[in-house]
């Protein structure tokens, strides 16, 4: 793949129609055995910030959880079902949707960690996923639905992470903003469910503090890309507690999909004035969000009663 370096060598797997594997030449530092094995789906600046959020964690602890894989959307390749128009990719350019997608690759590959840019629902994949021996699927942002074999290969269950009240009905499918300017909102918040073969459905076991995606004047841009923007700043925060919470799950001998995780609760109190802040007119020049020492004082710090009450909560 064009712009990955000499480190990365590249596979087409069995019955994929688009996209390839791509994969570090050398194993993961981190790849440490008993660890918990998580794969992530996603893609676009938000599945950046997951991405992100996840290496952050497992640099913190990397005994206690690791990033088996990556996949990804192909939002180059024409004939790619990954509804292309209807989803974020629709508001870039092919330069721009390249430049994305190989931000997150290579991000993944300096980490030593694989990434897929291709088909799901083939023999190939399936036997990859089979090697990553994933405990549990976190997705944000990824343009194909995941079926039941797949859902079913992760005995801690499959998470979405999508900005919209999904909880109240609000914003299912690849255009959050149209929801929001549907109902003449400029509030928004990240919704985390347990995952079904529906898009955005299943049953939503947390949420974040409201997100303002407005600007000064409280009007939602007319750049679509602004909402993405602004979203991100509590995804590192987002991912990393989900992550915890299925680590320590499992540390309990809980098997199944957690049921309820509480990312409001002992948010670092800057994060939450970034939340409650207007966009900013330079919003394009923020770079991809990375968790810092404020968010790992507030997980190492909090997390014990929220760790008793999921592991009471089953």
């Amino acid at each position: 793949m064009q712009g990955l370096g000499p480190d990365a060598r590249i596979e087409t797997l069995e019955g994929a129609r688009w996209g390839s594997l791509v994969a570090p030449h050398k194993a993961s530092a981190l790849d440490v055995g008993d660890a918990f094995r998580v794969v992530l789906f996603g893609s676009f600046w938000i599945g950046h910030a997951a991405l992100r959020g996840i290496l952050s964690y497992q640099r913190q602890g990397p005994a206690a959880a690791r990033l088996a894989g990556v996949v990804t959307d192909d939002p180059i390749t024409p004939h790619a079902r990954i509804s292309l128009k209807k989803r974020a990719w629709g508001l870039m350019t092919e330069p721009e949707r390249l430049a994305v997608k190989l931000a997150l690759v290579r991000t993944a590959v300096d980490a030593g960690v694989p990434v897929y840019t291709g088909e799901i629902k083939t023999p190939g994949f399936r036997r990859l996923l089979a090697e990553w021996r994933p405990h549990a699927i976190i997705t944000c942002g990824f343009g194909q639905l995941l079926d039941r074999t797949i859902l079913e290969a992760v005995p801690h269950g499959a998470y979405n992470c999508h900005p919209t009240d999904l909880a109240n009905g609000h914003g299912a499918g690849p255009a959050p903003w149209d929801d929001m300017t549907a109902r003449g909102v400029h509030h928004t918040v990240w919704s985390v469910h347990q995952m079904t073969e529906i898009f955005d459905a299943g049953p939503v076991i947390g949420q974040t503090p409201p997100i303002n995606v407005g600007d000064a004047a409280g009007r939602v841009p007319a750049d679509r890309r602004s909402f993405f923007y602004k979203v991100l700043p509590p995804i590192g925060w987002m991912v990393m507690r989900l992550l915890d919470a299925l680590v320590q799950r499992r540390a309990q001998g809980l098997r199944g999909p957690l049921t309820r995780v509480d990312l409001a609760d002992g948010m670092p109190p800057g994060l939450r004035r970034r939340l409650d802040s207007p966009i900013a007119p330079d919003w394009l020049d923020a770079p991809i969000p990375e968790p810092g020492p404020e968010e790992f004082a507030a997980l190492r710090g909090d997390m014990a009663p929220e760790r008793q009450r999921l592991a009471a909560a089953g």
